[in-house]
């Protein structure tokens, strides 16, 4: 499993301008070897053998969390993936809110020469009356493994 890192959330990013300013974020990047498009990083990071408990559990909530349901949101043929709702897409950016549960998800490819970044990333509105703080490094460590995963 590759090493994913913390980084900055990027200027200009749907995920820096989600939300309020002083709420959480964070962001995670990892190198991959060739071109990857958001589709591919999407249907990689869904389908992912590192994402498949949580898949697992989802569908259990959710009722719809299958690889094909992660196909169709990649492909842009769907607006939602279990709890998420696609707030904004891009060619190289999407972004999903849970609603219940004041979280969203990011991910995002920088293509590099011969390469891409792959980037995650979480936010969290009302952070001090959720009691999240608990969960942050947790969330730090499983963020890294998801990514890494891909």
């Amino acid at each position: 499993m590759a090493k994913a890192t913390s980084c900055e959330v990027p200027e200009g990013s749907l995920l820096q301008g989600f939300g309020a300013p002083g709420d959480y974020r964070d962001c995670f990047a990892l190198e991959v070897p060739g071109e990857v498009s958001l589709a591919d990083y999407i249907e990689r990071f869904y389908c992912s053998p590192a994402f498949l408990p949580e898949r697992l559990a989802l569908r259990l909530i959710a009722g719809r969390a299958s690889r094909s349901d992660a196909r169709a949101l990649a492909r842009g043929e769907a607006g939602s993936f279990a709890v998420w709702e696609v707030v904004e897409r891009s060619s190289t950016e999407i972004l999903l809110h849970s609603k219940g549960t004041g979280t969203a998800s990011w991910l995002a490819v920088k293509p590099l020469e011969g390469n891409t970044r792959l980037l995650f990333g979480s936010w969290v509105g009302g952070l001090e009356s959720s009691g999240w703080r608990f969960m942050e490094r947790p969330h730090h460590w499983y963020s890294r493994w998801l990514l890494g995963g891909v």
